[in-house]
């Protein structure tokens, strides 16, 4: 249990005491499966890290010529989601310029944007920001700002939105609902529980994530995360049960089903770091899941320099 959880108790006794038997979280339950009846597919990526000199620009070249070159997949896919931390930013972290090939957060976008324009104008593209993009680190994150993001605004088939959001897609009367979120509170969670620590959940993010959907909250304790609060709504609060909950922030593909719930973390386009290396961290980079929204098949595309995809 993490400090300012909602929870409901179960118990007996009187005006000055309970004895609880029993301690349930509001917890998360999608009842009916949504499905297309168009054969149609949605593809996620998260932390690309655009000017660092770690960034994998080969490999996310491969990924964009697959979509522009293969017969069979790639035509399915009509929507696009990027995660945050699209760019690597500048001035994250002390020393952060000596670990950049583009300093400047203008040519970092820049680049991006010459990137996204490759992608086939039929499909329709979502990116929220992480802590490393040109938008505030306290949570709710507005969209990725005009002057640095000002190619990016050019993008007729891009739609910036903020960080979370929860994005629904229509066919007909039915709503498939993809909540976005880079996943700063993430680290938190595992430091916080104590199954998630003895578990290294760093290695296996989503069943962290599975706590933010057993909580309805992506970052349930005061301070989890740099917040600024909405007197009228608590934007990191899950009202509405998603059909997806896709993050980032961990550099590691992990997928877990959570009562009807697919949980979708996000592989990255940069390799280890320095500080990753330093605490241990092994990324697992250029993995792009593709989730069928007709069938339900996930599949996941592997554009590693030792792949052949």
């Amino acid at each position: 249990m993490l400090l300012d959880d909602v929870i409901s108790l179960r118990g007996s006794g009187n005006n000055e005491f309970v004895f609880a038997f029993e301690i349930n979280f509001p917890d998360s339950l999608k009842e009916q499966k949504v499905s297309f009846d168009q054969d149609i597919c949605v593809a996620f990526l998260s932390d690309i890290h655009v000017g660092s000199n770690k960034h994998l620009g080969e490999e996310f070249s491969k990924f964009l010529e697959w979509i522009n070159n293969d017969k069979e997949l790639a035509p399915k896919i009509k929507y696009l989601f990027f995660i945050g931390d699209n760019v690597d930013g500048v001035g994250v972290f002390p020393g952060q310029e000596k670990l950049l090939k583009l300093k400047s957060l203008k040519e970092q976008y820049d680049l991006l944007a010459k990137y996204l324009l490759k992608i086939p104008k039929e499909i329709t593209m979502f990116m929220c920001p992480g802590q490393h993009d040109s938008s505030r680190v306290a949570e709710p994150q507005p969209i990725i700002d005009n002057y640095y993001g000002e190619e990016l605004h050019k993008i007729s088939n891009l739609i910036l939105v903020p960080n979370p959001s929860m994005i629904k897609l229509s066919e007909g009367e039915k709503e498939f609902k993809i909540l976005m979120y880079h996943g700063a509170s993430i680290h938190n969670f595992i430091n916080e529980i104590e199954e998630l620590r003895i578990m290294k959940a760093h290695k296996c993010p989503a069943k962290a994530v599975k706590y933010m959907l057993k909580k309805r909250n992506l970052a349930p304790t005061h301070s989890l995360v740099s917040y600024i609060p909405n007197k009228n709504k608590d934007p990191l609060v899950i009202s509405e049960t998603p059909d997806v909950l896709c993050t980032g922030e961990v550099h590691r593909l992990d997928i877990e089903r959570y009562k009807g719930t697919l949980i979708l973390t996000g592989s990255c386009w940069q390799s280890q770091t320095d500080f990753e290396e330093k605490v241990g961290n092994i990324p697992d980079p250029c993995k792009v899941p593709v989730l069928n929204l007709k069938s339900g098949e996930l599949k996941i595309l592997d554009f590693s320099e030792n792949e052949d995809k």
